[in-house]
């Protein structure tokens, strides 16, 4: 049995497509890497290096720095995890902050309909009153011009 995924709309009322973990992460360390790469290659080309001298050996300062420089590289690939996990985490609780905004907006909006419906007028007009708040708080929407 498969689970189907939820669908999830943005705040703006569309559907929010978000990227599989998974491959968002294999495009931001390629990206990171092709970036590294090139600027790596302009730099030779800049600098003029000619080639390596490969007759010396590997002496210890080279060595615990070519370690350090290890480190740095897996560290950074850690900050592109921690990045996009957090920009997805980010995007689904905005979204999920709209979603309960608009369930707010639509119980407010039911229960001062309900109002409407009573046989007193001080409740029918506790309903309008409801209604207008309800109009003052909603978010400004665009109204194309017909002209």
């Amino acid at each position: 049995m498969t689970a189907t995924p939820k669908r999830r709309s943005a705040p703006d009322g569309r559907e929010l497509r978000l990227w599989k973990v998974g491959r968002t992460l294999l495009l931001t360390f390629t990206a990171a890497v092709l970036v590294a790469g090139s600027i790596f290659t302009v730099l030779v080309v800049l600098l003029d290096f000619r080639a390596l001298d490969t007759g010396t050996k590997l002496d210890a300062k080279t060595l615990f720095d070519l370690v350090k420089l290890s480190f740095g590289v897996v560290a950074g690939a850690g900050a592109l995890v921690a990045l996009v996990v957090a920009y997805r985490r980010q995007r689904v609780d905005e979204a999920g902050a709209h979603r309960e905004s608009t369930r707010l907006h639509t119980e407010r909006f039911s229960a001062a309909v309900d109002k409407l419906g009573s046989n007193s007028p001080a409740v029918r007009l506790g309903g309008i009153h409801a209604l207008s708040g309800l109009a003052d708080d909603a978010p400004p929407r665009t109204v194309p011009d017909l002209y």
